[in-house]
């Protein structure tokens, strides 16, 4: 008999929804022609109000780790020094990633399960008036904090620094306004909150962007991801081919569908919709023993954590579920591993209903 298929409630991937499965799983189409170049330019522009951008995106066929290698290389040259906003264990990632560019890294730190703080920037900045950009994660997923970019956006207006947001595991699920806050490149992925299947990385890129990428444009960081070649590609070739490879033909009308569903919903309301099943989720994990671990005003809405039983390595409550419910849940990461557990409510499919099963067979573990 085939075992029956796990129900994710993990930060990404997702399940989606019925209707962007049977897309993604649709006949192959030529990745290049005018009739293919027109679904993906309508794609494109329903991510816009997504990402509150008007101005270029591109759909990296790869994970939005890629998103975020294409957006840090392209902006920044080797030697220049940068803010990395780091309070889990992505920000650390974000610290590695401009690591290997060469930049000169200067960390700008809270605690794990704090949000960053604006001020520490302003201090960083001060000790460091020659750095040229910042960057930071939106939702930190091992710690389920989500960070102020708002705010961290009108710091770096005021010192004209270039700002990066790493929006992998929030867009769709949380607030982002590219234009009107000032954040110039923004990267993320189509596997969460965007309720796509894993396989395409959403990059944003401002026009204040293009002018610190062009200041430079022999950096040596490669050729894929390069935004210039996404650029000249959208520009030569764009009323047939306007990306560099083989474009995820499927992957980009799964997208598509999932998109018409969001916007039809409303964003305002689909976030409205994610902060319910968050606090549906909270109230029950307390009811039976498990603490949240950051408090109701941190709350991500699309993505839960919390601190085990006393004594019982989190790694056995995620196993437990897995073998016992078929719901799989995720375990903390880095310094929370067997610490924590993370649960993730960022699918557009999931439902109070889901939300309860969770909290039932969590009630229903013993050591």
């Amino acid at each position: 008999m085939p075992q029956k298929p796990l129900k994710l409630m993990i930060p990404g991937p997702v399940q989606p929804e019925k209707a962007v499965l049977e897309a993604m799983g649709g006949p192959v189409q030529a990745h290049y022609g005018p009739d293919w170049t027109k679904t993906y330019n309508a794609t494109l522009d329903l991510l816009r109000p997504v990402f509150g951008c008007g101005g270029d995106i591109f759909l990296m066929v790869g994970s939005g780790t890629a998103g975020i290698d294409a957006c840090l290389g392209s902006a920044f040259s080797t030697g220049e020094k940068i803010l990395v906003g780091t309070n889990g264990y992505f920000g650390d990632r974000l610290k590695w990633i401009c690591d290997s560019y060469g930049l000169q890294v200067v960390p700008v730190e809270a605690e794990w399960g704090q949000p960053l703080q604006v001020e520490a920037f302003e201090e960083a900045f001060q000790h460091n008036p020659d750095a040229v950009g910042a960057c930071l994660v939106h939702l930190e997923t091992s710690t389920t904090v989500a960070n102020p970019i708002q705010a961290v956006a009108e710091f770096t207006r005021r010192h004209s620094l270039l700002l990066f947001v790493d929006a992998v595991s929030s867009l769709g699920g949380l607030q982002v306004k590219m234009d009107e806050w000032g954040i110039d490149l923004c990267a993320s992925a189509t596997q969460k909150c965007l309720g796509a299947p894993p396989g395409l990385a959403p990059v944003a890129v401002s026009e204040r962007a293009w002018q610190k990428i062009d200041q430079d444009p022999c950096k040596n960081h490669g050729w894929y991801l390069n935004l210039r070649t996404w650029k000249h590609y959208a520009i030569d070739w764009g009323s047939w081919h306007p990306f560099p490879a083989t474009m995820a033909t499927n992957n980009v009308l799964a997208l598509k569908v999932s998109l018409e569903a969001l916007l039809a919903e409303g964003m305002q309301a689909r976030l409205e919709r994610y902060r319910t099943l968050a606090l549906r989720l909270r109230a029950g994990l307390r009811r039976i023993g498990y603490q949240p671990y950051t408090p109701d005003e941190l709350l991500a809405p699309v993505l839960t954590a919390a601190y085990g039983l006393d004594g019982v390595p989190t790694g056995k409550i995620v196993s437990y579920m897995a073998n016992v419910h078929h719901i799989k849940i995720s375990g903390g990461l880095g310094r929370l591993e067997n610490k924590i557990i993370r649960i993730g409510h960022m699918s557009p499919a999931v439902t109070e209903a889901d939300i309860d099963e969770v909290v039932e067979g969590l009630g229903e573990f013993r050591e």
